[in-house]
């Protein structure tokens, strides 16, 4: 049997159907795993997967369930960012949770990284992984912390994109992050991320060049980078402009050029077809691809 062996599915987020949520139900019990699921996760809502009031009492009971191991976004898409600052009352629950998610889900690794202390797993949402959206490597990963925590996890090689980066032949430090847009949308918010001492790691979704760069410009002037360790670009996947190109890449160039971090690409971490697991709030070793000995 697995180590966490409890799940607690959520869906805080857009609307699904009953079938997805069944399947991946199904999916994760042939595993040998106990799974939980509301039976009232669905509802009428204007944009999400039910009412404001009932989304959060779902996830205020898989956070206070002391026999839950983990707790795991079913899919991201909008409504997360509408419940987080209703969870900053709550008393810290005394079992910790492994949170697995991704893109919307960033809005809850902040709240759990910096309010609670908590561990969290950034990784692809549950009904990906049950329908097999994502490379077999990626699976393979999040099932084997499933099994056996992070004690045997190894953090992938990071690929140097400016000069500081180039000249480190390791990083070590807490990795946070997740999606640009969800953590810029906590700039100004009482769960605005804390990037002091951390290495941050950005991914997105069909975020056109412009778009990549206003939110990083908003995020430097904004002074987020000012006491941050180093940054890590996941994919940024889609986004291309009207004639099939992408000018992403030399947005991260030229931002990674003109700030005083190290910066590091790491591809296979985002919306891509791999989405490997990233913990974030623990302390991490990564080697730097070209600077390896």
């Amino acid at each position: 049997m697995p180590s966490l062996n409890h799940i607690h599915l959520i869906a805080p987020s857009y609307p699904l159907t009953a079938q997805d949520i069944e399947l991946t139900k199904s999916y994760f019990e042939n595993l040998g795993m106990r799974i939980t699921v509301p039976s009232n996760l669905l509802g009428e809502d204007l944009l999400c997967a039910n009412k404001d009031e009932i989304r959060l009492a779902h996830l205020k009971r898989a956070l206070n369930d002391s026999s839950a191991d983990v707790i795991w976004l079913l899919q991201g898409g909008y409504g997360l960012t509408r419940l987080i600052h209703k969870l900053l009352p709550m008393e810290k629950p005394r079992r910790e949770k492994l949170f697995i998610g991704c893109s919307e889900g960033t809005a809850l690794h902040v709240f759990l990284n910096q309010f609670w202390n908590w561990q969290t797993l950034h990784g692809p949402s549950a009904l990906t992984i049950a329908k097999q959206k994502v490379g077999t490597q990626t699976i393979e990963d999040v099932l084997q912390i499933l099994q056996k925590g992070f004690s045997r996890y190894i953090p992938p090689a990071l690929k140097p994109i400016n000069p500081k980066a180039r000249a480190a032949p390791t990083l070590s430090g807490m990795l946070v992050g997740g999606n640009l847009c969800l953590l810029q949308c906590s700039i100004g918010t009482n769960w605005q991320f804390n990037p002091l001492g951390k290495i941050l790691f950005f991914e997105d979704i069909d975020e056109r060049g412009y778009g990549v760069d206003r939110m990083l410009a908003h995020l430097q002037q904004a002074n987020m980078f000012d006491d941050a360790k180093a940054i890590i670009f996941g994919d940024f996947v889609g986004g291309n402009e009207p004639d099939g190109t992408s000018l992403v890449p030399a947005v991260i160039q030229r931002f990674a050029e003109n700030i005083h971090l190290p910066v590091f690409s790491l591809p296979g971490c985002g919306h891509g077809d791999e989405n490997f697991p990233l913990p974030f709030n623990i302390q991490l070793k990564f080697d730097v691809e070209e600077n390896r000995k």
